[in-house]
């Protein structure tokens, strides 16, 4: 199929997944292609198995799913370059993130409504949590309650640059993200097209997760969270499709410094050669690199821009590879594209950037096969 006509069908069903009940005409007119070619892409696509039935019917199949860390995110950010031991001048927001979640939400606002799995507590700012994701177009029925913990708080200390000082975090409530807990919903690994995991999980429920995943081929993305959260990721890394972590993160799975490219392609073999097939690693200003399943190691350069915080900018990433993968998009398309979105949030003080839409995603992804 020519690229014009592939990008014709992926927009085609782009189209028909944000409204199911798109006359072929309208399409015509919004692609400016004639109607019998809107037919034949359709036709194309049931075959494909992309949609079934009247009014687009799209299968539960295509479904993302998104475990791990769903909570109520504090910044503080000081007016001035910030003084230890002094009362610094600052402005203070609260918002909602959890790694996981903030994925899930960059998900929706992209186009694609995630399935989130994560725990809360009983409380207001747990049914806040839900009721916004839920409010976004994600579903939300997998959410697990706790009666005996708070919902999840994570704080963050912000230089008057927007780079982050320090944190701290309350997420006790994650240890009862139990395998008998989660048990029922990692079953929908089988069910998804791609699922996405964070270690905010005990280590024993990542282990039963990529042992799940390992035995149903499922498509699974992992994201550290932070170097500590890290090392609970077992030394069998089989099951993980895709580990996206940061230069330290890499270093501290991998036990290999990452301070030199070199270095850090051993890093990656080391991954790979504990299970996991394909490695990226996000650099901050230095850019991407990654090393995919045939063992090809290669970079791609940061997008410069303003920072304004640095906060999601990784889950951002995270949000942006797995878009791009789900609409079967090469690595390399897709860490540009991850690149694109994480760049976007880091012009805001947001965790996740609410001037993000499904088109603008899309028109992204056709610029960057264009310029392949």
């Amino acid at each position: 199929m020519a690229d014009n006509d592939r990008n014709n069908k992926l927009e085609v069903l782009q189209q028909i997944r944000d409204n199911p009940f798109i006359s072929q005409q309208e399409l015509a007119n919004r692609l400016n292609i004639s109607r019998s070619a809107v037919a034949a892409h359709i036709a194309t696509l049931t075959k494909e198995g992309e949609i079934t039935g009247r009014a687009y019917v799209l299968p539960e199949r295509r479904r993302i799913l998104c475990i791990g860390g769903a909570n109520v995110d504090r910044k503080i950010q000081s007016h001035e370059p910030l003084q230890f031991g002094t009362s610094n001048p600052s402005a203070i927001m609260e918002s909602h993130g959890g790694v996981a979640r903030n994925i899930a939400e960059n998900l929706a606002r992209i186009g694609i409504a995630p399935t989130l799995v994560t725990i809360i507590g009983e409380d207001k700012e747990g049914a806040m949590l839900v009721d916004e994701m839920l409010g976004l177009g994600a579903d939300v029925s997998q959410v697990i309650r706790s009666a005996s913990k708070r919902t999840g708080t994570y704080t963050a200390i912000l230089d008057h640059d927007g780079s982050m000082a320090v944190a701290c975090a309350d997420m006790a409530i994650y240890d009862e993200l139990t395998v008998d807990r989660l048990a029922p919903k990692v079953k929908m690994l089988a069910q998804s097209t791609l699922s996405i995991v964070d270690t905010n999980l005990p280590a024993e429920s990542l282990v039963y997760i990529l042992t799940q995943s390992a035995q149903v081929n499922a498509n699974l993305i992992v994201a550290p969270v932070s170097s500590p959260k890290a090392r609970r990721l077992p030394t069998d890394l089989t099951g993980i499709k895709t580990l996206i972590a940061n230069l330290d993160e890499i270093a501290t799975i991998s036990g290999v410094p990452t301070d030199t490219q070199e270095s850090l392609e051993r890093a990656c073999v080391a991954l790979q050669a504990r299970g996991c097939e394909a490695v990226v690693v996000t650099m901050g200003k230095q850019g991407v690199a990654w090393r995919d399943v045939l063992g090809q190691f290669n970079q791609t350069p940061a997008f410069p821009v303003p920072v304004v915080d640095v906060t999601g900018a990784g889950d951002a990433f995270v949000a942006g590879f797995a878009y791009a993968t789900y609409h079967g998009h090469p690595i390399r398309q897709a860490c540009i594209l991850a690149s694109r979105l994480a760049s976007l949030t880091l012009t805001t003080s947001a965790t996740v950037s609410s001037g993000i839409d499904p088109s603008m995603a899309r028109d992204w992804l056709l610029t960057i096969q264009n310029q392949e």
